[in-house]
């Protein structure tokens, strides 16, 4: 017996989140064939409705008005409502985010749409309560007054909605070619003084509440500093990455970052941990200790990395998306704890001392409870409590192990178990670099298996796929799975140095630029041109939560072109670059990915090419390499003596001895075979 009093078409999808909707008495639809039918035969408005699983707000707008009878009564008689998980369709999200955008001037999920059945934007907000509420419309009027207008004055809305199209077809445009050259030390210097104005000298990171990583930035501003030897751009890093490890931000307990904060402090999070932002975050402290040796930072990228293989990792060996902000139906009810509670857990001597360091307090610092953070240093905690900070680091960490093992029993946040071939592209170059920077082989090995899964199971030498959930294959991939999963088995080559890690990359590059760049534009489209299921075709050129796609795929072609020594990658990297100098000079703080690309172009690649010796010196020459930031470069082993890889010609051990060539711009240094003098070497880069 059918224990759901309803069930809608949403029940034979894989999305975790559209199923939490297949039981709602809306007569959902997934984005298709048959709704889009049905929407043009009945002539009635499309009710498009866009979130994620994660999404704290997309739940609560499903309890208030999603479940309930009278809601669904309005949008089954007057709509075609049709359900759509972002993560699985980033290009709707896109097209129809820029709508909201320019209608409302803001935007966030939950998304709502109203279209016309030609599947045009013509109103729509973000979320809406079920009654008039703080100058937002209840949304069963909302629904009620777009149909009456639907219904009384549609060649209206039909105009109103050719005009939004119109307006979403020039941001969409294509960058027209630039015949400038671009100033990359100009324009990074430029990028930098506007972070710097919206950057929060107290507290750290960019902007005032909510605040969110803006990671790519950072990456920026680190390579600035690589650069100019500017200490200020420094001082913006490691301000900000030590209070991101010290905040409710972070979880103290169990390592990850949640997605964004609430607060200027970075104390109360919007508690979803993301796939992507774990990647990116490791990625940037793995960075910022190579120019720092600061060991803390390799430290937090360690427990980033260890909460993503505990919690995220999938028997495949691939990575799921998200993890919940919600558990029991209450924000943050997994993260936070009484003073009673830890009281109860440590013993007298050390919960006192425990409680003072992460200022958990009777009264609480969040909705009654605690949330976990680190307001002062170990230095000045240790002297407060007359310890050295070893003794106290080591007495919060036992006290840590022994809340973590309390806290598995509670019930987790829900997960979302699809996995996607962008964000697990991400984390797969992370393990990578972790691997180089940390010197771990366990981060190799998880990389290579996610790698391989994802080339054997979802990229058939012709096609990539987006989407993994409940074990079947989904929707073609966009541009941001080939330009990552690109970017990711470079990363992979760089650590294994296997040759067809390489030649993967290779086709994978060359199937990108087949079925998404443009070439009388000169650049790249975030969708195949064959998809006709869109009212124009997405570009992605602005980083967001994640870098731009279209910058991603740059780097990409620009590193691939450097390991393989084909000019015809460089040269659409370098060209398609061209096109942007107006977006990097007017929103560089959106830009970054674009810029991270520029320097790597135009700041002479080192290439590192290591021939092995019989003797065991290799590994102690990749470890002088990997240990220093060196952001423009590549590295090549020739690991098999018959390799016809262009990078290794006329380049051969000396004196049976492991020999480096340092080259760029077509010319290579003397060969060195003596640790001393490449360390010496590397010194100066």
């Amino acid at each position: 017996m059918n224990k759901h009093p309803f069930t809608n078409r949403l029940t034979s999808e894989t999305s975790p989140y559209l199923l939490q909707h297949a039981h709602n008495p809306v007569d959902w639809f997934p984005w298709g064939e048959e709704a889009l039918k049905k929407a043009k035969k009945e002539n009635k408005p499309i009710f498009l409705s866009i979130g994620y699983s994660a999404c704290h707000w997309c739940h609560v707008m499903e309890k208030e008005s999603f479940e309930e009878i009278a809601t669904a009564k309005i949008l089954n008689e007057h709509f075609v409502s049709i359900k759509v998980d972002r993560e699985e369709r980033p290009d709707l999200d896109n097209i129809y985010m820029n709508a909201i955008q320019l209608m409302t001037h803001r935007g966030g999920w939950p998304m709502t749409v109203f279209l016309t059945p030609e599947l045009e934007p013509f109103y729509g907000g973000t979320y809406f309560p079920p009654e008039d509420k703080m100058g937002m419309p209840g949304f069963k009027k909302l629904l009620m007054g777009v149909a009456n207008t639907w219904k009384t004055k549609q060649s209206e809305v039909e105009k109103s909605a050719s005009d939004l199209l119109a307006a979403l077809k020039e941001v969409s445009k294509l960058n027209s070619e630039n015949d400038q050259p671009l100033s990359c030390r100009a324009l990074t210097e430029a990028a930098f003084h506007r972070m710097k104005q919206s950057f929060d000298p107290v507290y750290g990171g960019i902007g005032r509440a909510p605040k969110f990583f803006h990671t790519m930035d950072f990456r920026m501003a680190l390579r600035h500093w690589k650069t100019t030897k500017d200490p200020e751009a420094l001082t913006l890093l490691n301000v900000t990455l030590e209070l991101w490890s010290r905040g409710g931000i972070y979880d103290q307990l169990g390592g990850g970052f949640h997605r964004y904060s609430t607060d200027e402090q970075w104390l109360v999070p919007h508690f979803e941990k993301m796939l992507y932002d774990n990647a990116l975050l490791t990625e940037l402290y793995l960075e910022t200790y190579q120019a720092t040796q600061h060991l803390p930072f390799a430290k937090v990228a360690r427990e980033v990395i260890d909460y993503t293989l505990r919690e995220l990792l999938s028997p495949e060996g691939i990575f799921y998306s998200t993890e919940d902000a919600d558990s029991e139906g209450v924000e943050g009810k997994f993260y936070v704890w009484s003073k009673e509670e830890i009281e109860k857990a440590l013993s007298p001597d050390v919960a006192p001392i425990f409680n003072k360091v992460f200022n958990v307090s009777t009264e609480g610092n969040w909705e009654h409870t605690n949330i976990l953070h680190r307001t002062e240093s170990w230095v000045v905690l240790a002297a407060e409590f007359e310890l050295s900070e070893t003794e106290l680091e080591e007495t919060i960490a036992v006290a840590k192990r022994k809340l973590f093992t309390l806290r598995k029993p509670r019930i987790h946040p829900g997960l979302d178990t699809k996995c996607l071939t962008s964000w697990n592209a991400m984390m797969i170059h992370s393990l990578a670099m972790a691997h180089q920077v940390l010197n771990e082989p366990l981060y190799l090995e998880k990389a290579e298996k996610a790698a391989t899964f994802l080339l054997n199971n979802l990229w058939d030498g012709n096609i990539l796929k987006h989407v993994y959930a409940k074990e079947q294959v989904k929707l073609n991939g966009f541009l941001e799975d080939y330009a990552h999963f690109t970017n990711a088995l470079l990363s992979l080559y760089e650590s294994n140095f296997k040759e067809e890690t390489l030649k993967a990359a290779e086709a994978l590059g060359r199937k990108m630029v087949e079925l998404f760049w443009d070439a009388p534009s000169k650049s790249f489209f975030f969708t195949e041109d064959r998809q006709r299921d869109l009212i124009l075709r997405p570009t992605d050129t602005y980083d967001g939560a994640v870098p731009s796609s279209s910058a991603t795929a740059i780097t990409a072609l620009a590193r691939l072109g450097k390991l393989t020594c084909n000019d015809t990658w460089l040269k659409i990297a370098e060209e398609s670059l061209g096109n942007y100098e107006s977006q990097l000079r007017t929103l560089p703080q959106a830009s970054a990915q674009m810029l991270i690309a520029l320097q790597f172009l135009q700041n002479s690649p080192k290439e590192f090419i290591l021939i092995p010796g019989n003797e065991e010196s290799l590994e102690e020459c990749l470890q002088l390499i990997r240990e220093t930031f060196i952001p423009n470069k590549v590295v090549a082993v020739k690991n098999n003596p018959q390799s016809k890889l262009l990078i290794f010609s006329e380049k051969n051990a000396i004196d049976e001895k492991t020999t480096v060539y340092l080259c760029e711009n077509q010319t290579c240094q003397a060969p060195i075979t003596d640790i001393a003098k490449l360390r010496d070497l590397i010194k100066t880069l």
